[in-house]
């Protein structure tokens, strides 16, 4: 009887976990509705800029940041906006691209060794422990991997399956011209990394090298000097809400005794 309470307590704590980790809190986000980029660092040769020909992050909004050459990228470091903390465990990363004529522009979480690169400046503090990176790419790296057009890609920097990749699982969606939903999930193992193109599975890519987030970045390459239109809107990082999870738990693991017990006595 001893066995069976405790694996009925183990089994309903995971259930609990599994589904309060979908309760989060959002520790970043920008929709540049205050009308500039002046707040994020430039860390290629030329920066994004405010526009106000599209938007649609808030809903009520008018302004995105448009890159218009593969040189521009931009920074910005999360530490800051997370009470001093690096983003560890399950999190998640995703912005709003509008696929126009860029042929390179993406979104990147970045994991320094040490705080990474600081807003108002381009050395960073530590080295590149490891890349996420998601929206739209002219290339793959991934062994055995062969560059598909029709889809957007996708980047591990290290780990076991390190590379650029396609978002190509079955029903994932096909390039198209506007607006598309790009999410990294990071899984609560650290290792195992979901990519989502407007809310469907795009690739899972397991045995990624653990490493907290510091900084985000979006635009391209920031290498060479091929020019195209993308916009980005929307920037959000999520991770579950502690208390959440805690309450929840608790509350499952009162209910699991409760129930344990009036088997008892029956």
């Amino acid at each position: 009887m001893k066995t069976r309470t405790l694996l009925a307590i183990g089994t309903l704590t995971s259930m609990v976990f599994a589904q309060s980790a979908l309760a989060e809190v959002t520790i970043f986000t920008d929709g540049f509705e205050l009308g500039s980029v002046n707040y994020w660092t430039t860390s290629g040769s030329s920066p994004l800029t405010i526009d106000n020909t599209k938007s649609i992050f808030p809903a009520i909004g008018a302004y995105s940041a448009l890159l218009d050459s593969s040189l521009d990228q931009m920074h910005r470091n999360i530490i800051n906006d997370n009470a001093g903390s690096e983003v560890g465990g399950y999190s998640t990363f995703s912005t709003w691209i509008y696929d126009d004529t860029a042929t390179r522009g993406y979104v990147t979480a970045r994991g320094y060794t040490g705080t990474g690169l600081p807003n108002g400046g381009t050395v960073a503090d530590g080295t590149l422990a490891q890349l996420l990176a998601i929206g739209k790419y002219n290339s793959v790296t991934l062994a055995g991997e062969v560059y598909d057009a029709t889809k957007y890609q996708a980047r591990v920097l290290y780990g076991a399956n390190a590379g650029w990749f396609n978002l190509n699982a079955p029903g994932a969606p096909s390039r198209s011209p506007g607006w598309h939903e790009f999410t990294i999930a990071r899984e609560g193992d650290g290792t195992t990394i979901d990519f989502f193109v407007d809310g469907i599975l795009g690739r899972t890519i397991t045995g990624a090298t653990p490493q907290t987030w510091d900084t985000i970045t979006m635009g391209s390459v920031a290498a060479g000097s091929t020019t195209g239109n993308m916009w980005f809107d929307g920037i959000v990082v999520t991770v579950p809400e502690p208390s959440t999870l805690t309450l929840s738990l608790l509350g499952g693991l009162g209910l699991a005794v409760a129930a344990i017990s009036r088997r008892r006595k029956a």
